[in-house]
């Protein structure tokens, strides 16, 4: 990554001199230090925010969306969210479990276009409350036992719908699949995370609502959250915005989609991310527009299984906190709420890093920071 160090600073001083001014940490530079550690691990641009109540309190923007057109990162661009994306998933279901319109402990089979065992369990049923909380028995797929062409790269262009790819992966008589897509263990039975079985519970909200997820997500989440600048498919975003991800060599790859794309392929900015954030930091509000009941957002986020943390795709982390990891080639995301202290954080950057998550340099500048609100 050429002249990594010079593009880091000068993108520091940019943003110093947009926001007239600097954060200051306990005699430290918060956003010197930033940079520096952006610097030491070459992540290419950072962007961070938090929020308070019903309001952003702070924000940072540092770095490069794109290094090779000198092109700084800001509160506009647009970042694959990864993993975070099955808090709004979580969110999906909960709407329709308010609404009396999903059974968490029924057999996903009465919502789906086709039947789905474990083959290696037949009469045992498959729940989305297992599919909520990694206990369905589907696999990851794990690397070194990914079925073929599992992770392909949709690039600018829209993967193909849950329906036609799942059941070639999950049922035996499908083209392309493998007997370890399913674990050897019954449904019910043990955590483990799956990104197939989070895409297989948004093709149960398909079921319910005769609706594509990402529609769905569009009406019932997205425009009642003015989150304008999000969504799942590449013509409906400002592509000048997309930032340039850049793998683990630090290479620039096209911004990308996968089949998996209700387990965490959501673009976003950091403006629409807050509107989620808040509504979520005020139990389902944001700006007069419910999208949960507060008994229901409890319930949600009731943890589930103390060993994983696990809390109906929500993970519980030490300090009283809620949240989750993101993560995948060219993305690392975080994002945590503290219902107690009545604030909320989240990072994005456009390259795999520990930096922004726990325990992370980076992250614990920016919790630092929060908490001194």
């Amino acid at each position: 990554m050429k002249n990594f160090t010079a593009i880091l600073f000068l993108s520091g001083f940019l943003i110093i001199s947009i926001s007239c001014s600097k954060s200051e940490q306990g005699g430290i530079n918060l956003d010197q230090e930033i940079l520096k550690e952006m610097d030491k691990q070459e992540i290419p641009s950072v962007v961070a925010c938090i929020v308070k109540g019903d309001e952003i309190i702070w924000e940072g923007t540092y770095g490069y969306a794109n290094i090779e057109e000198s092109k700084p990162a800001n509160r506009h661009s647009l970042y694959t969210i990864m993993s975070i994306g099955k808090l709004i998933l979580s969110t999906a279901v909960y709407q329709l479990w308010e609404n009396n319109a999903i059974d968490l402990n029924a057999d996903i089979n009465q919502y789906l276009p086709f039947q789905v065992r474990n083959p290696k369990y037949p009469e045992q049923k498959i729940t989305p409350y297992m599919l909520l909380n990694h206990f369905s028995s589907l696999a990851w797929p794990e690397d070194g036992q990914e079925p073929p062409d599992f992770h392909h790269f949709y690039s600018r262009e829209d993967p193909p719908l849950i329906r036609e790819w799942i059941p070639e992966y999950i049922l035996p008589d499908g083209k392309h699949y493998r007997s370890y897509v399913w674990k050897d263990f019954a449904p019910g039975e043990k955590f483990v995370y799956s990104n197939i079985g989070a895409s297989l519970l948004a093709l149960v909200v398909e079921g319910i609502t005769g609706k594509d997820y990402r529609d769905y997500c569009q009406e019932n989440i997205f425009t009642p959250l003015e989150m304008i600048n999000t969504g799942f498919r590449f013509n409906n975003l400002n592509v000048d915005n997309l930032v340039t991800p850049y793998d683990n060599h630090g290479r620039p790859i096209s911004y990308y989609s996968e089949r998996i794309y209700p387990a965490g392929f959501i673009s976003c900015d950091l403006e629409d991310f807050s509107h989620f954030v808040i509504a979520m930091l005020n139990k389902g509000i944001y700006n007069g527009n419910r999208i949960l009941d507060i008994t229901t957002f409890d319930q949600m986020v009731t943890l589930q299984d103390p060993a994983s943390g696990t809390a109906n795709l929500w993970v519980h982390c030490l300090g009283d906190c809620i949240g989750h990891l993101g993560g995948g080639t060219g993305f690392s995301t975080w994002v945590e709420w503290h219902h107690d202290r009545e604030r909320a954080f989240f990072l994005f950057s456009n390259r795999v890093n520990g930096a922004i998550s726990s325990p992370g340099r980076i992250y614990e500048l920016v919790k630092y920071q929060a908490y001194k609100y």
